[in-house]
């Protein structure tokens, strides 16, 4: 599973509104180029209108991300979400889902994360089957 708490404080009419929510990652589609507009999904979450006044206050100010789990936890840093990096690791990690299976399968791996160059070598061949680049 893979959340991220957001968290956001604006002041609007002489009051302080502290906005923070837990978002699914999970829930949300990876083949968008863009992340998802955060601000949205935190006011939702406080249920601020988007076509108020407030909401616009909020989307002027910065998003503070924490406590990311899963795979998000190696693209949340220093308050800042790296979505491109999460997108690419939560792909890896689907490919590398199908490949575990098919070495445990096939060849008697049961921890290809144990075996580098063989586990290097299956993303390889997967990647070039679907018509991707691979590095190196």
């Amino acid at each position: 599973m893979n959340t991220l708490c957001a968290r956001l404080s604006c002041s609007f009419k002489g009051e302080i509104h502290d906005l923070h929510t837990v978002i699914d990652l999970d829930s949300l589609p990876l083949d968008a180029e863009e992340p998802p507009d955060f601000h949205r999904l935190l006011a939702q979450a406080a249920a601020i209108d988007p076509y108020s006044y407030l909401y616009e206050v909020v989307e002027s100010h910065d998003i503070e991300f924490s406590a990311a789990t899963g795979v998000a936890a190696q693209c949340c840093e220093l308050g800042q979400f790296d979505w491109r990096r999460y997108v690419r690791l939560q792909r890896e990690e689907g490919e590398l889902v199908a490949l575990r299976a098919i070495a445990a399968r096939t060849l008697g791996v049961s921890d290809l994360d144990q075996h580098p160059d063989l586990k290097a070598a299956m993303l390889a061949a997967y990647r070039a089957g679907k018509g991707e680049q691979t590095d190196g």
